[in-house]
C-alpha cells in the first residue's frame, strides 16, 4: 500500500484530498500538514511514497520543498490554483500536476499513474495488480491479468477482458498507456496488447486466442525484440 501525505496550507484543500484518497484502497494517508517543514522528517526517513504538495505556501514554497526531498523513490503530485506553474513543477520530476479546484477524475488519473510507478519500483509489494477504471459513473477494479487488449475509440477506450467481457472507458489510449505496466505493448496506434496473450506474430498481425490485430510497420521490430527477450 502506498503511504501518502498532504501538504497544503489551506484546510479545505487538505480535507478535499483526504476525501478523494479514501476512495482508493491502495493509498493510506499517514499525515496532512499546513507547514511543509513539519513533514520533512517523515519524508527524509523514507516513510512516505507519495506527496500531494501545494506549490504556493507561506514560509517555504512547494518547489523548494520538492528540491529538499531529493529522493527518487518519493513521488510528488503538485496541487495549485495557479496555472503558470506546470513547467516549473516538472523540473523536479513530479509525477503529475493538479490544478485547483481539483476534480475527482483528474485526481484519479494522477494516483493511478503513481500506482503504476509504485508497482514498477516495488514489484514484490504490489500484490494482485489492478487498476480502477470509471465506467458509467462507477469506479471498477480491473485485474491487469484479465486485460487481453485495449482498443482506441478516439476519446474512449474499449478494454477487452477474459471471459469475452469488455468495458468502455472515457479515456484516451495515451492516458491509459501512462498507467499500464511494462508488460503491455502498443502494437498499433489503436491497439495495446498484454504480451502474455500473444500466441504468434504473422507478418504485420498479432494473433491472440480468438482475435487478430494489426501491427504498425514501425512497431514490428520493437515488438519482436520484446517477445524474444521474454
Amino acid at each position: 500500500m502506498m503511504r501518502a501525505i498532504i501538504i497544503d496550507d489551506e484546510r479545505i484543500a487538505r480535507e478535499g484530498l483526504l476525501g478523494f484518497i479514501k476512495e482508493f484502497d491502495f493509498i493510506e494517508c499517514v499525515g496532512d500538514y499546513a507547514n511543509a517543514l513539519h513533514a520533512i522528517d517523515l519524508v527524509t526517513n523514507r516513510e512516505v511514497d507519495l506527496i500531494f504538495l501545494d506549490i504556493d505556501m507561506p514560509r517555504i514554497k512547494g518547489i523548494q520543498f520538492a528540491e529538499m526531498v531529493n529522493n527518487a523513490s518519493t513521488m510528488i503530485i503538485f496541487t495549485t490554483a495557479y496555472s503558470e506553474y506546470p513547467l516549473e513543477g516538472y523540473k523536479v520530476n513530479t509525477i503529475d500536476y493538479l490544478l485547483k479546484p481539483i476534480f475527482f477524475e483528474d485526481f484519479e488519473k494522477a494516483v493511478l499513474k503513481a500506482k503504476g510507478m509504485y508497482d514498477l519500483m516495488y514489484p514484490d509489494c504490489a500484490g494482485p495488480k489492478s487498476l480502477f477504471f470509471r465506467e458509467n459513473g462507477l469506479d471498477r477494479r480491473v485485474l491487469l491479468d484479465d486485460i487481453i487488449y485495449i482498443k482506441s475509440l478516439q476519446n474512449y477506450v474499449q478494454i477487452h477482458l477474459k471471459g469475452q467481457r469488455n468495458i468502455i472507458v472515457h479515456q484516451t489510449l495515451k492516458s491509459v498507456m501512462e498507467i499500464l505496466p511494462h508488460e503491455f505493448v502498443q502494437v498499433h496506434r489503436s491497439f495495446v496488447v498484454k504480451t502474455q496473450y500473444i500466441q504468434s506474430v504473422d507478418g504485420f498481425s498479432v494473433v491472440l486466442s480468438d482475435t487478430v490485430l494489426p501491427i504498425a510497420r514501425e512497431r514490428k521490430t520493437y515488438l519482436m525484440e520484446l517477445l524474444m527477450n521474454k
